[in-house]
């Protein structure tokens, strides 16, 4: 088992590596000690790859990092990160289409500790608003689908959460799609 010191040695490097990138921009961070019985993650780094220029069409990804299950028994990180938001931006329409939200769980071929429900998704969804409004994005759109049912029910309720309008296209197969339109 990992120790908080490791954890906080760990977070601290992946923290130091993600600032000295310059691809790279912290969105949010906690490195509060994670709790044996923890539900939510709060030793975490939540950065993305997407910079302010006069590029009107690109792709870009908001990450989460965390230590919490993430250390081999060398130390160090098993993953860069857990959890992935993955967006295409067109400022010519301000709309934004979110292509992939994932949390590596147990059904990942990289996966090696189930990180749903720590809230990681959240964290990337929440920084993913706060990128939106601050571009002035009006319109953020995306599809939903999943290969089990329960993970497309946890993908409309995190969205519901955030105020999206979610419409199941076909609940047999877990497809559907979201939309919000900006304040």
């Amino acid at each position: 088992m990992t120790s908080e010191t490791e954890y906080k040695e760990i977070y601290a490097r992946r923290l130091a590596a993600i600032e000295k990138d310059s691809a790279y921009t912290i969105l949010s961070s906690m490195n509060q000690p994670m709790a044996d019985d923890a539900t939510k993650a709060t030793q975490y780094i939540v950065y993305t790859d997407f910079k302010f220029d006069q590029q009107q069409q690109k792709t870009n990804s908001i990450f989460v990092y965390t230590p919490f299950a993430n250390v081999d028994k060398y130390g160090h990180s098993k993953a860069d990160y857990q959890s992935q938001l993955l967006f295409e931006t067109n400022k010519w329409t301000n709309e934004i289409h979110i292509t992939v939200l994932e949390t590596l769980g147990s059904e990942s071929r990289l996966a090696f500790y189930d990180f749903q429900n720590l809230g990681l998704a959240q964290l990337a969804l929440k920084s993913f608003m706060n990128l939106a409004n601050k571009i002035e994005i009006h319109v953020v759109k995306g599809n939903l689908s999943s290969f089990d049912k329960d993970n497309f029910a946890k993908l409309t309720h995190i969205f519901s959460k955030f105020d999206f309008d979610v419409t199941i296209t076909d609940e047999t197969h877990g497809t559907g799609r979201i939309r919000r339109v900006m304040d």
